[in-house]
């Protein structure tokens, strides 16, 4: 999968551009709801592609408001490319980037996307104080022949599938809800942490990293190792904001905790 910087991106020559389907969101969590967006861009295609961010609008602007990051930015590419995505159009928000009206924002993904077919969820809005919604981009992209889909939320029971939801889940220590809102277990990204030593277990210090964590407590998780596909089975235990492992497990890749899991 290519990954374009938005600043690369606006400066690519429309004409030289292959047609392009895309689908727009900050995939916090890349849930289900974000998997029917991005199963319709690779199954409709051509070149489907996902604009997103590399942090969430949210966090840039109240960080102690926005809560912590479900996946890491390597965890969301991942799970793109795994879905099918072939381009992924990164943007780093900013204060320049957030006085870009909606309909700019969408003109700009025409003009440097070639862009033929879109496809947002129902609550969708983007631009300067979120001045265009999803039926507003409809219409307008409808009138040029963009065909556009607007695509209604997924529901979980009676709810509709929410990062926010999946986030209140994991921080309450509801792994087997947070699971059914995002299709497979919550994974705890380790790459780019040094772990440190302490005693027969290792631990990896994650509570600058902006990531939502379940209570803590100890929890029976697969874990993968560095550059092995395959997952074996531990438990790892959570402490104010570290990870601990036992140290035949060093190093880490990554731990997925099981559903179910309750902390002690």
């Amino acid at each position: 999968m290519q990954v374009v910087e938005w600043g690369s991106f606006i400066e690519k020559n429309r004409t030289a551009q292959p047609e392009t389907a895309m689908t727009i969101g900050v995939f916090d969590g890349v849930h289900r709801g974000h998997q029917r967006l991005i199963e319709k861009i690779v199954r409709q295609g051509p070149n489907p592609t996902a604009v997103t961010f590399r942090q969430s609008p949210k966090r840039v602007i109240s960080p102690d408001a926005a809560g912590g990051a479900i996946l890491s930015l390597s965890q969301k590419l991942g799970i793109f490319e795994r879905l099918g995505v072939l381009q992924t159009i990164l943007i780093d928000f900013s204060e320049d980037f957030s006085k870009l009206k909606g309909q700019e924002f969408i003109d700009l993904l025409i003009k440097c996307g070639n862009l033929t077919y879109l496809v947002v969820g129902s609550n969708f809005k983007c631009g300067y104080q979120l001045d265009t919604d999803a039926g507003l981009i409809k219409q307008l992209n409808d009138a040029r022949g963009i065909k556009t889909d607007v695509v209604p939320p997924v529901l979980d029971g009676a709810y509709p599938v929410s990062s926010s939801r999946i986030r209140r889940a994991i921080a309450a220590g509801d792994l087997a809800g947070a699971q059914a809102g995002l299709g497979r277990y919550v994974a705890v990204d380790l790459t780019g942490t040094a772990p440190e030593c302490a005693g027969e277990e290792v631990f990896f210090d994650l509570a600058s990293q902006g990531r939502v964590l379940p209570p803590d407590g100890r929890y029976p998780s697969i874990a993968y190792e560095i550059n092995i596909t395959e997952g074996k089975k531990t438990e790892i235990r959570l402490d104010h904001g570290k990870l601990f492992i036992p140290s035949a497990f060093n190093p880490v890749r990554g731990v997925e905790l099981l559903s179910g899991s309750q902390g002690e």
